[in-house]
């Protein structure tokens, strides 16, 4: 004898995402023991649909450069003293900008700026990332991104390193830059 099911899909997403309080978590847990075959192929979409979304998993990106010019010239005003050398600007599958501008401080000297954006995105959705400078696999030194989505990293010393940016979800990589 078959009876309709009384639980909604709602109830269920709120079940596998943890927002339903004990009591409700315990109902329909039973429910779903008692084999409501509706339940069942929910649980089983639901599971699916997590499985391909895993918000665990972290999506990997290789930027592609977009722009680089070799400049020599003074930038008046706070930066004044330092030169700027290098500008570069990289994306991400049309996602991901990534504007890097090399400053020469001091002679085998730099300080990388720049600026981490994301299209269609807000600002929120880069605060708090991480950008890490890496040398043959290794973290040299590591910034977190401003509100507005900029970063500094500091006495940075010629060589060729990786720039990574770790948002959320995603980490993206820049590939070989020269300083």
């Amino acid at each position: 004898m078959s009876t309709k099911c009384t639980v909604e899909m709602l109830q269920v997403v709120d079940y596998v995402t943890g927002l339903l309080d004990e009591d409700q978590r315990a109902e329909v847990r039973d429910h779903v023991a008692s084999g409501c075959a509706t339940c069942t192929d929910r649980l089983a979409l639901i599971g699916t649909m997590a499985a391909d979304g895993d918000p665990s998993q972290s999506e990997r990106l290789l930027a592609q450069p977009l722009l680089d010019t070799q400049l020599h010239a003074r930038v008046p005003g706070v930066r004044g003293s330092a030169t700027l050398s290098r500008r570069r600007v990289y994306e991400a599958e049309s996602r991901i900008c990534i504007d890097i501008q090399q400053h020469e401080v001091t002679e085998g000297s730099a300080t990388l700026e720049g600026q981490v954006l994301i299209r269609g995105g807000s600002l929120l959705e880069v605060a708090q990332a991480i950008v890490a400078l890496r040398q043959d696999g290794a973290s040299i030194s590591e910034s977190s991104v401003d509100a507005l989505g900029d970063f500094s990293i500091p006495d940075v010393s010629p060589g060729r390193y990786d720039l990574t940016v770790v948002l959320e979800n995603m980490e993206v990589v820049v590939k070989g830059i020269e300083v």
